[in-house]
């Protein structure tokens, strides 16, 4: 069911003029309602990273997201807008904790470098592709495509670190550091204390009668 009155109206517009059901209604509702706050999800958050003086560590943690959980997935709310929301909050708290945490020594930049990609590696081999209970992957094919995939972009993300690391342009620090703790987030999410994670923060909504309405 959708959460929001746009969507709701838009695809029952829609519904009515291409003679859709119920059932495809409700699907076009979940597709306007996902798109466009994921696309304002990403405006939002990029502003905000630019207000914050970490826009560029705000960019490099919105790309690594995006492209580890499009093939790997991972736990998430069933609300798109608490999705949006938390989502905002993650990416901005990752951006400004990858500059603190890009002034420690050397050698615990390495040690938890090398912890991401440990857990990166294992969370996919594991548990991806984990998807999404609206649209289940049926196809096993699919589903090894999309670990394939999944681990090869485990091993871009893995060369990157590395080559920042070793780097000495003045901002490849924050940025490794930046892949470094959005794998580990995203690694995290793949896992079922991700996914209890999730839950808990729906059941938030739920326990304040927001739920009845998503």
């Amino acid at each position: 069911m959708s959460y929001l009155g746009f969507s709701s109206k838009w695809s029952a517009n829609l519904a009515l003029r291409h003679h859709l059901d119920e059932e495809k209604q409700a699907v076009l509702a979940y597709a306007i309602e996902t798109i466009i706050l994921n696309t304002a999800n990403v405006v939002l958050v990029l502003i905000l990273g630019w207000a914050l003086g970490v826009f560029w560590n705000t960019v490099a943690c919105l790309l690594t997201i995006a492209a580890f959980r499009h093939n790997a997935g991972g736990g998430h709310s069933e609300s798109a807008m608490r999705c949006a929301l938390v989502t905002i909050l993650v990416l901005t708290l990752l951006a400004i904790g990858a500059a603190f945490v890009s002034t420690w020594p050397s050698f615990y930049l390495y040690l938890l470098s090398l912890a991401a990609v440990v857990a990166g590696f294992a969370s996919i081999l594991r548990y991806a592709p984990v998807d999404d209970s609206k649209a289940p992957i049926i196809s096993s094919d699919r589903r090894k495509r999309l670990k394939y995939l999944a681990l090869v972009i485990m091993m871009i993300i893995t060369v990157l670190i590395g080559g920042l690391l070793l780097s000495t342009w003045d901002k490849a620090i924050q940025l490794s550091v930046c892949l470094t703790l959005s794998t580990l987030w995203v690694a995290f999410n793949l896992t079922p204390l991700g996914h209890r994670l999730w839950f808990f923060i729906d059941s938030i909504g739920i326990r304040k009668g927001r739920g009845c309405t998503d």
